[in-house]
């Protein structure tokens, strides 16, 4: 397995899904900061576009990106390998939830960087937390977004993580978030960030703060991460069969 996602991840170095994922959340610090203009809530602001819009948006792209060159090759190279199916799906899975970490990783640590060097309005401690948490909860879509992009290609797949961004805003608040699984990560930062998904400050008393929310999300991620890996593998499984 640990060479199997070594090779995946050689595959995703020098190509362009590759660099996409250090540009991404280079852009949306430059984005964030710019709009804000530098000021007092840049660093929330910036946490905001990030999780609400550029990170759902990179997982679909990073995804239909990596299936476009396996694609382009009509799978030659997965079908060829005398390794078992189930076990290259998962080190394809895999290699794509490391390169989205290491996103997420370079997206934290230049918004350390900037805090310290600007005002600093959200913890170093908290956004660390918050970007890993936000990567956790993703985690479901990598092996369902791998097989849509199979099926539908790229621009439909991306176009769909865009719209699972936007209307996840219109549900966060309510009680029933996790019933819309895209708008999990927004409503697990409120009580993290301690800020709303439109980036202003929560005032304290507000019930998203509340810590509650995490068992429901959790166990709902849980589920969904279950039930893609199950259902990816049986499909990838019967497409090699062919």
């Amino acid at each position: 397995m640990k060479r199997m996602i070594q090779a995946e991840l050689l595959k995703m170095r020098h190509s362009t899904m590759g660099k996409m994922t250090w540009l991404v959340p280079v852009a949306a610090v430059v984005l964030g900061y710019l709009i804000s203009q530098v000021g007092l809530y840049a660093q929330q602001f910036t946490y905001n576009i990030w999780y609400g819009t550029f990170y759902p948006c990179l997982v679909p792209l990073i995804c239909a990106m990596n299936m476009r060159c396996e694609i382009r090759l009509h799978y030659q190279t997965m079908l060829a390998s005398p390794v078992f199916g189930a076990g290259q799906w998962a080190a394809k899975c895999a290699a794509v939830a490391l390169r989205l970490l290491f996103s997420q990783v370079i997206f934290w640590a230049l918004m350390s960087l900037l805090g310290i060097v600007f005002i600093s309005s959200v913890p170093a401690v908290a956004g660390g937390a918050g970007m890993l948490v936000v990567w956790a909860v993703s985690l479901w879509q990598i092996p369902l977004y791998l097989m849509l992009s199979a099926k539908l290609g790229m621009i439909p797949t991306v176009m769909l993580g865009l719209l699972a961004a936007f209307f996840s805003f219109s549900v966060v608040e309510k009680g029933s978030f996790f019933l819309f699984p895209f708008s999990i990560a927004d409503r697990l930062m409120c009580p993290i960030l301690q800020i709303r998904p439109n980036g202003l400050l929560l005032e304290q008393g507000d019930t998203l703060l509340s810590a509650s929310v995490f068992i429901p999300g959790m166990g709902m991620v849980i589920i969904l991460l279950a039930a893609a890996a199950f259902g990816s593998i049986k499909w990838w499984m019967r497409r090699e069969a062919v």
